[in-house]
């Protein structure tokens, strides 16, 4: 967790230096579990985020724009009630970790003054915003917490507000090193020293312990017992460096990305050197990196939320055409052995001489295997209507193994073509393109026609400028595909894709210049990176001219045919965007 009680000691901090004194000009709810402060401070308009959302809790400065609901939900109206007007006086840590007060002076409805607190705590899925009166009684909460719901600790209006049950930890800022030293002598000698700084002080998360191990040198999986004097020595003075640098509120806030793909994996109100693999970029402001993090997460999240509908039925589809294969592909072995129903009918009219009426069986002699074989036989029937029946079972599965094997070709190519639209789903991070997709598949007769009316807005493929001024292109589904090999590109152009994978198709585009190895092997690269392979080492990738592309007759969209190309093989990397 990135978010714990030292990163929240940087936040506080800055907003005493920013939002003491502002006033709050106007409340709004745009989730359940958010609200937005609209603040009016030195002559600028702020905007601060409370989110006791379960999976992204916060407190910070947002530049983000949020839709909020035509009918203000209750708590809303009930904030607005007690501090649309009211002048934040105070902003305070409370216990070193994750829950921060806000005391607000305000007015009553007599148009007396008042103070109204409000506590933002940071809990995963037990966060809160809770807003009480000078005395903490509750006023109201955005989660109500009745005795049903949890027997520990409960918050609703008319109670006492009383602290998150903290267990009895130390505040490291409030701590010596005899106090650590003593701490270590007496804690449980077999728990491991992650486990006892977390355990121990208020606001250490999993991340910070493990940073405070590396710089001691120390397994943060080591256990008490196994640490010498030396690197309990070592330990203390990294604890003690920590607590000095809080308390001089020394922050150099940092996000942390991953190199190769370019996601945002952590960030911290200093740099973390157990992480060297990691880029590192500076901000001036934790308030700016929580406002990027959790703005793009939350995005991404809603984002899945809104499109999981399309890829369960997509996987469902996918479930249904696998079945499908299956039975075809036992069907034509079934078919393939028609050759045996033939023998069968021949045997029986070779052999009619030696079947009597109500035969259930026939032992013949096969001369091709030189072996005796049984046949079973109808004691309804004859021997001429016996051999009949076998003749029919073999004419029908001759005739059947024809449409059995066109039938595996179309499930098959409806299976890859299926798999390639949940890739392009996976990959997709606009809802145009979801939107895209969705009226593809209804094209192509696999859902049905949406309500919607509101035509889709166009996507557009991702283009990038090489330093050689080479333009790539990208596409994010099977219509961009298509219309980037066939309408955008040109002969001399070159066509990419990753090898026998869904993936997007990417196109150099020449301008009847000579292609450079540097900008072949950037465009295999992204190829690599936008495919099915894309977790892989190194990706095989095909390339070709463009003129090399032929689009079979009634085939669908995103299918491609070439019969000369070269491959390459390249490790991903994702294009930079920015």
């Amino acid at each position: 967790m990135s978010l714990d009680g030292f990163v929240v000691r940087n936040l506080v901090f800055e907003l005493n230096n920013t939002i003491i004194e502002s006033k709050i000009d106007k409340i709004y709810q745009p989730e359940n579990d958010e609200i937005i402060l609209h603040l009016r401070a030195s002559s600028k308009n702020l905007q601060l985020l409370l989110s006791a959302n379960s999976t992204y809790p916060r407190i910070n400065i947002t530049s983000g724009k949020y839709l909020n609901p035509t009918v203000p939900p209750s708590f809303c109206m009930f904030l607005r009630k007690h501090l649309t007007g009211g002048i934040i006086k105070k902003i305070q840590q409370i216990n070193m970790d994750r829950v921060i007060m806000i005391e607000v002076a305000s007015k009553n409805e007599l148009r007396s003054e008042t103070t109204r607190r409000i506590y933002i705590e940071i809990m995963g899925k037990h966060s809160n915003i809770i807003l009480t009166d000078e005395k903490n009684l509750v006023l109201d909460c955005i989660k109500r917490i009745s005795l049903s719901i949890s027997s520990k600790r409960q918050v609703y209006p008319g109670i006492k507000y009383k602290m998150p049950n903290f267990d009895k930890k130390n505040n490291l800022l409030n701590i010596n090193e005899n106090q650590i030293r003593l701490l270590l002598n007496h804690f449980n000698q077999g728990v491991r020293i992650g486990k006892f700084l977390i355990g121990s002080f208020y606001g250490v998360s999993p991340l910070l312990s493990r940073e405070v191990c590396f710089l001691s040198g120390i397994d943060d999986s080591d256990s008490i017992g196994t640490l010498n004097d030396i690197k309990v020595s070592k330990l203390i003075e990294t604890l003690m460096a920590l607590k000095c640098s809080m308390s001089q509120y020394s922050f150099k806030p940092m996000i942390f990305i991953n190199p190769k793909s370019k996601e945002y994996m952590e960030f911290y109100c200093f740099d973390l050197k157990h992480l060297p693999q990691m880029e590192r970029i500076s901000y001036k402001s934790i308030n700016e990196i929580l406002d990027l993090f959790y703005l793009e997460k939350s995005k991404f999240i809603s984002y899945k939320q809104k499109t999981s509908e399309l890829r369960k039925r997509v996987v469902s589809l996918i479930d249904k055409y696998e079945k499908k294969l299956g039975y075809l592909k036992i069907e034509l072995i079934n078919a393939e052995i028609r050759e045996q129903y033939k023998l069968f009918g021949d045997l029986i009219l070779a052999n009619m001489h030696k079947i009597a009426n109500k035969d259930t069986e026939l032992i013949a002699f096969d001369y091709l295997a030189s072996e005796e074989i049984k046949i079973e036989l109808d004691p309804s029937l004859n021997a001429s209507k016996n051999a009949q029946k076998y003749y029919k079972k073999y004419n029908k599965l001759k005739n059947s193994e024809k449409y059995l094997k066109k039938q595996l070709k179309i499930t098959q190519e409806s299976l890859n073509y299926l798999r390639n639209i949940l890739f392009s789903l996976e990959e997709a991070i606009e809802l145009a393109v979801v939107d895209e997709i969705k009226e593809e598949l209804y094209k192509s007769g696999y859902i049905k026609k949406s309500t919607q009316k509101k035509k889709p807005e166009k996507s557009k493929p991702l283009r990038i400028v090489t330093k050689d001024d080479f333009e790539i292109y990208i596409g994010k589904n099977n219509e961009q595909n298509d219309f980037l090999s066939f309408v955008i590109a040109t002969k001399n152009d070159i066509w990419l894709h990753a090898k026998g994978v869904p993936g997007s198709h990417v196109i150099i585009r020449s301008d009847n210049r000579e292609i450079p190895d540097a900008v072949l092997e950037e465009a295999a690269a992204y190829a690599a990176y936008y495919s099915r392979n894309r977790g892989s080492e190194k990706v095989e990738v095909d390339y070709t001219l463009k003129q090399n592309l032929k689009k079979p007759k009634n085939a669908k969209p995103g299918l491609v045919i070439f019969n000369e190309n070269y491959s390459l093989v390249i490790e991903p990397k994702k294009p930079d965007l920015s």
